[in-house]
């Protein structure tokens, strides 16, 4: 059976839907190549045991060559490079074994970009390690790296507002609340252990990752009433001074926060830059920076704003914190799992492409 049910038909396109699979000779070429790997290698399976590995492997191969049609159909030719074939081989394997299709879905995922990559770059290399690593991964330790993705890697496009990022963050992590509320610090330990992640002295906190990943989303606002009649317009201007100079020019809007301040008018440094070039105000963009990150929101009130958006997140950043996750962070192979289960998570609804990460 398929296990992500999408359709996405035109007039250009080839379906894959259910159990009915149309995509020629070279599909089902590959689909053989798959089974006949998989065949020759638990072939020494006692009648029953061999009967369920083939019905499992069977199902994965389905579901990874649905997914690759979907998401990489010009990969497929990859499917004859060796190395491809040891890896189709590793995730069949995985789930031939265990049958959780929570599991089946991730080394899906995994798979597809893995078979994407004939090159040997880091990004391949830490996709093979990450379908062997996956297997010995639970729920919540799925959960912890897609947790550190979300919160340290991941930035959300196209957020206007903070209602934006804390409605992507709930539906991403939302999701993962009971598992992640299992996990302990020896998971945390058996992570690092495996390569998954890395434990450092220093630690970076949930808001002050926002405050720098969305500066302009995460401040209070300037106050203009006190700043010089005359601001030099110099570098060290104060950001009274700057937003005063500014006021009534594209590059300063009302703060979002409260109605009687301003802000610079973007929510970081690429989007002030795309706002400055486009108005001609490429001259202003040293002082608009430092403006734009001077008076950063409280960082308890951030917290709280998510919590209150969504009662789970409140849950899922307690375990984060108490757990040590703020001085934890993704290696390659803990980045490409944790990737893998947010797509798992939301039905491929996250499709960002891991070369994002990779490049």
């Amino acid at each position: 059976m398929i296990w992500r049910q999408k359709q996405r038909g035109g007039d250009s396109s080839t379906n894959i839907q259910a159990q009915v699979v149309q995509y020629g000779v070279s599909y089902m070429d590959a689909k053989q190549i798959a089974m006949d790997v998989f065949n020759e290698n638990f072939s020494k399976l006692s009648q029953n045991a061999h009967r369920v590995a083939v019905e499992r492997a069977d199902e994965l191969t389905l579901n990874y060559l649905s997914e690759l049609h979907e998401r990489e159909p010009a990969a497929i030719e990859n499917i004859e490079d060796p190395g491809v074939q040891s890896d189709i081989l590793e995730a069949q394997s995985g789930f031939a074994k265990s049958g959780d299709r929570d599991l089946g879905e991730i080394l899906v995922d995994i798979l597809v970009d893995r078979t994407a990559r004939k090159e040997r770059n880091t990004a391949s290399l830490a996709l093979s390690v990450a379908l062997s690593t996956a297997q010995k991964l639970t729920g919540a330790h799925f959960a912890a790296l897609s947790a550190l993705f979300v919160f340290k890697q991941l930035r959300m496009i196209g957020a206007g507002r903070p209602e934006h990022v804390y409605e992507r963050i709930s539906n991403y992590l939302g999701p993962m609340r009971d598992d992640i509320r299992g996990l302990s610090r020896s998971d945390v330990e058996y992570l690092a252990a495996l390569g998954c992640i890395t434990i450092s002295m220093g630690s970076i906190a949930i808001h002050q990752t926002m405050q720098q990943t969305y500066p302009g989303l995460f401040c209070e606002g300037v106050d203009v009433s006190s700043a010089p009649s005359q601001p030099s317009g110099a570098p060290e201007d104060g950001p009274e001074s700057v937003i005063n100079m500014l006021k009534g020019t594209p590059a300063v809007t009302r703060s979002l926060r409260d109605s009687t301040k301003f802000q610079v008018a973007a929510v970081d440094r690429e989007s002030l830059h795309k706002l400055l070039d486009d108005n001609g105000m490429l001259e202003h963009e040293e002082v608009l920076n430092k403006t734009l990150t001077a008076r950063p929101m409280n960082g308890d009130a951030i917290i709280e704003e998510l919590r209150t958006y969504d009662p789970r997140l409140g849950e899922i950043m307690e375990v984060y914190n108490s757990k040590s996750l703020p001085n934890c962070s993704n290696t390659a192979i803990g980045t490409a799992i944790g990737h893998a289960n947010l797509r798992k998570v939301t039905s491929g609804a996250f499709s960002s492409a891991l070369d994002v990460w990779f490049s």
